[in-house]
């Protein structure tokens, strides 16, 4: 086997949300592949914190850029900055994401917006300020993460499958856009992936965990190192013909039904 075809040594690899467990992960993992990780997040403090901290675990250096992804102007200038820096934008994942959970008669609309423009605008500025650098190179893969929920209804959840539902169109759209530019874009949609913030929760709820796992075929949950085989093959020479596609990295729970779980305590 040409193991070359999965190969993204010294791709330049940019993460938003880098600083959260889904994005940590896969930074970690990316990092070890040798990619050249750089980490969006606003948070100034934790981005410093997670950067060194995953510099020191992979020997690689990880650098870390503080951006309101949220913000056209502050997303342009982040990203003029790590190309003039790095000379090169190839990979950009669209991790960063907030859920609001309520009935919609609940909701607040400063809530749902706030969803909205994290989820959706933050991906779009972000994959447009990062395909004008992808467009010098006529190379670059965008992988949009998206969720089991866009396309499964989930009782507390209208923001959040709102948000993920335009993500896949934004994904299938611009791929036809920019097929011809040499840039790939594509979305994986995991089933609900262990995280710091959820993990209370599943450890103290017992039958909330039987509900959720009854609902996944192969019996677990995902987790970032479950999703990093896939995002590799995304950003590898593999994956070269491949554009305009939703993955779905669920355990095959794409052909069940999640509606009938129970809805998650606010986050």
């Amino acid at each position: 086997m040409n193991y070359k075809m999965f190969d993204i040594t010294d791709k330049v690899v940019c993460m938003t949300g880098g600083c959260g467990g889904i994005g940590s992960g896969i930074a970690k993992g990316l990092a070890e592949l040798s990619a050249r990780v750089v980490i969006l997040d606003r948070n100034r403090e934790k981005l410093t914190t997670v950067c060194k901290s995953l510099s020191q675990e992979t020997g690689k250096e990880i650098k870390g850029y503080s951006v309101n992804i949220t913000d056209e102007a502050d997303v342009e200038a982040v990203f003029g900055k790590v190309y003039e820096e790095l000379g090169s934008v190839y990979g950009l994942i669209n991790c960063a994401g907030i859920s609001h959970v309520a009935p919609l008669g609940e909701m607040p609309m400063d809530c749902w917006q706030a969803v909205m423009d994290v989820n959706v605008r933050g991906t779009v500025l972000c994959s447009k300020a990062a395909g004008k650098y992808m467009y010098k190179n006529r190379c670059g893969r965008i992988i949009n993460i998206s969720s089991l929920a866009a396309t499964h209804g989930k009782p507390g959840y209208t923001a959040y499958t709102t948000s993920k539902a335009a993500v896949n169109g934004f994904t299938f759209t611009l791929a036809a856009e920019w097929a011809r530019l040499g840039i790939n874009v594509n979305s994986i949609s995991p089933v609900m992936v262990v995280t710091d913030i959820n993990r209370r929760q599943i450890e103290a709820d017992p039958e909330y965990l039987k509900q959720v796992l009854s609902t996944i075929p192969n019996g677990k949950l995902c987790s970032a190192k479950e999703l990093l085989g896939t995002v590799v093959f995304l950003l590898s020479p593999a994956s070269s013909y491949l554009t305009g596609q939703n993955i779905g990295c669920d355990g095959g729970a794409q052909n069940g039904d999640i509606s009938v779980i129970k809805p998650m305590e606010t986050m």
